[in-house]
């Protein structure tokens, strides 16, 4: 019986854990979607300053 009772509360803990994830997922979605978005934007803009500076090394070099 005591086994018994212990596998509902790990039922119970792990069922209020996924509730809780879903809620927060579910308020905080829009917020997470712009932080995603606006990291990628700030990846694909910093590559594409480095291929720039690679491009005007590659200028410089072919110069001397």
């Amino acid at each position: 019986m005591r086994h018994d009772q212990y596998d509902g509360n790990k039922i119970m803990t792990t069922a209020f854990i996924l509730i809780a994830l879903a809620l927060i997922i579910i308020y905080a979605g829009p917020t997470l979607l712009f932080f995603c978005v606006g990291y990628a934007d700030y990846m694909l803009e910093r590559r594409r300053h480095m291929i720039a500076l690679k491009h005007a090394v590659r200028r410089r070099s072919d110069e001397l």
